[in-house]
């Protein structure tokens, strides 16, 4: 089989691959880089082929089995100077990546990653939360034209709050371990959100999972859509009280002393009934067992 990944740098990608490598050493993968070094050295493995983004159009010969489109720039931010590196990222590389995807008539599986911030309001409906969500619905948009053009099949892929594995950049439960050190009170919201915390390594374990039990995809509706997560909902401060818990120590956290961002997602719970009917595939990590994970890390 054969694989394209976009974002192989990015934090789903650093954990994703590895366990890709692992698990299944008889795939071949290609990423695609805004830098090429950097991908080759963090994986060097023989399996991996890894070209830059003016080279896209090597996907036609690599004639690819499936594609994981995961690179996205991903902020809360929506000011004037955001506008045009996020349209070029979220929206205008991956139109370049559908025209040429659209010339693999071997390929079998569109794989497209959106963010629960698509769904501030529920899961019934769209109702963004912010200018980064809002690229990602449109560029739904754009698979749904290219799938329906040129018939390949693609799903929809909504992750949840993720953490852990190896990380890219500070998360939520990054800050609230390091308030367990911290001499001065951590400024934070007043921490009612309920969010579904999601270990990364069950992300990649729910990619591994699509690409053993690719025959499935034969009968599911095109631009299916499933939702990752554990299904558990976990406010900021549960989650406060799990790490003080763990590490023997109080967070020291001021709470309510950041305001909330406008049109904040106070509930972003994974339904997951779908998954296990149709995908028989569960979430393993829970918060507990995750929190546990990152402090033997330290």
């Amino acid at each position: 089989m054969r694989i394209v990944i976009t974002g192989a740098t990015g934090f789903i990608g650093q954990n994703f691959i590895p366990m890709l490598v692992e698990n299944e050493p008889s795939v071949e993968i290609m990423t695609l880089n805004r830098s090429v070094e950097k991908a080759k050295k963090l994986f060097p493995q023989k399996q991996c082929r890894h070209i830059s983004v003016e080279e896209m159009a090597q996907i036609v010969d690599f004639k690819p089995d499936m594609v994981f489109h995961l690179a996205t720039l991903s902020t809360s931010r929506n000011d004037w100077d955001i506008i045009e590196p996020m349209m070029s990222a979220n929206l205008t590389f991956g139109v370049q990546l559908l025209h040429y995807v659209s010339q693999c008539p071997d390929l079998r599986l569109f794989v497209n990653i959106g963010t629960f911030a698509q769904y501030r309001l529920g899961t019934q409906q769209i109702c963004d939360a912010y200018l980064y969500s809002a690229t990602k619905t449109a560029f739904r948009k754009f698979v749904e034209y290219y799938s329906q053009l040129y018939t390949f099949k693609y799903v929809q892929l909504v992750p949840y709050t993720i953490y852990g594995g190896k990380d890219t950049a500070k998360k939520l439960i990054d800050y609230i371990i390091e308030a367990t050190m911290a001499a001065a009170p951590v400024d934070m919201t007043l921490g009612e959100q309920v969010l579904d915390f999601t270990h990364v390594e069950d992300v990649a374990g729910f990619f591994l999972h699509l690409i053993r039990n690719l025959d499935l995809f034969a009968d599911i509706r095109n631009g299916e859509e499933f939702h990752i997560g554990t299904g558990r909902g976990t406010t900021p401060r549960e989650l406060a009280a799990i790490v003080e818990r763990e590490f023997g120590k109080k967070c020291n956290i001021n709470w309510g002393g950041r305001p909330y961002r406008p049109m904040d997602t106070m509930y972003a719970v994974a339904p997951i009934a779908k998954n296990l009917e149709m995908l028989k595939w569960r979430a393993k990590v829970s918060v507990e067992e995750g929190v546990k994970m990152m402090k033997e890390r330290i």
